[in-house]
């Protein structure tokens, strides 16, 4: 991986889970838990390949298995916009700043990339758990898993061409490992600041898992095809990077990106689009509506910003 290069992680990252459905969201006005979810063998699309780092990073992917869609009945409907429109989130005020101890170690290793990622989950478990008790929902930790390419996990496996993903089943983080090691010194730093990104995105999918979003995202993906499908993942997908965004906003001096090349290396990786090279299917959201929901969110420390189901689909292109 080079300097710039993205490993494309996360996978459809959308609470999704690579062979892995979400849990479905509880009725409205009850209190919603992490649930571990079973596995539906419904039609899917195929894995959505992580292609190796170019020179401008591409969002992370995930592959996904959605369930079966239940019935689109006006109660249903009504519950939908609940939880992906009016989602008590949005109102839960800024992301706190939380102490941050990450290792200073090099990415050389497995054991160096799980050692930060862990740390990295650390500060995002206690910046986020009183983000989303305030939403009237339990929180429940995450874990995080640096593995080896070809590694079967609770969601199928972790291929290559994947590189990682969040899986709802046992609220698991992915990572091929190998995705974020540097040979040259100065090109660690820009990987330590990728993979503190990758980590806020996918943890963005856990956030999404816990509120209920995510499993009406799923039976909205589930009835939608063609353009209108894509069009629903690429508002999961940006509110996923819209959430990192707002972490790392408000956790800017503790994840020490305050000096100008760290700073670019985050926005490197926040800004990057479907449309910067290596091309691929438009599901992650372009370099500009990357770049607008990562300014506004940095900017808000919110999730507030992140509302990405109420607006046109200009917005999330």
């Amino acid at each position: 991986m080079h300097r710039g290069v993205v490993a494309a992680l996360l996978g459809l990252a959308v609470a999704v889970s690579a062979g892995c459905a979400p849990s479905r969201a509880p009725a409205a006005g009850s209190t919603i838990s992490a649930a571990v979810p079973s596995v539906t063998p419904s039609p899917t699309p195929s894995p959505t390949p992580t292609p190796k780092p170019s020179r401008v990073p591409t969002a992370p992917k995930t592959v996904r298995v959605p369930p079966k869609a239940p019935e689109a009945t006006p109660t249903y409907r009504s519950l939908e916009k609940t939880y992906l429109v009016r989602n008590k989130i949005y109102s839960t005020g800024q992301v706190p700043a939380v102490p941050c101890e990450l290792p200073q170690i090099a990415l050389t290793t497995r054991r160096e990339v799980q050692l930060y990622a862990s740390a990295v989950l650390g500060c995002l478990q206690r910046a986020w758990k009183p983000v989303v008790e305030r939403s009237d929902v339990v929180f429940s930790s995450a874990n995080v898993y640096a593995v080896n390419a070809g590694s079967k996990t609770r969601c199928g496996i972790l291929t290559k061409e994947v590189g990682g993903f969040y899986c709802s089943a046992g609220s698991g983080i992915y990572l091929d490992w190998r995705q974020f090691v540097e040979e040259d010194a100065y090109d660690r730093v820009w990987a330590g600041v990728y993979l503190q990104f990758t980590m806020a995105h996918e943890f963005g999918h856990h956030v999404q898992e816990l509120v209920g979003i995510s499993s009406y995202f799923e039976d909205r993906w589930d009835r939608t095809t063609g353009a209108a499908q894509l069009e629903q993942m690429r508002r999961h997908e940006l509110q996923a990077s819209c959430f990192a965004s707002a972490f790392i906003g408000a956790n800017q001096q503790t994840l020490h990106l305050y000096d100008e090349d760290r700073l670019q290396d985050y926005e490197d990786a926040a800004y990057s689009g479907d449309d910067d090279p290596p091309a691929v299917k438009p599901e992650h959201g372009s370099r500009k509506s990357s770049t607008a929901w990562a300014e506004a969110a940095f900017k808000a420390k919110s999730p507030s910003a992140c509302n990405t189901w109420s607006v046109p689909p200009s917005k999330v292109t």
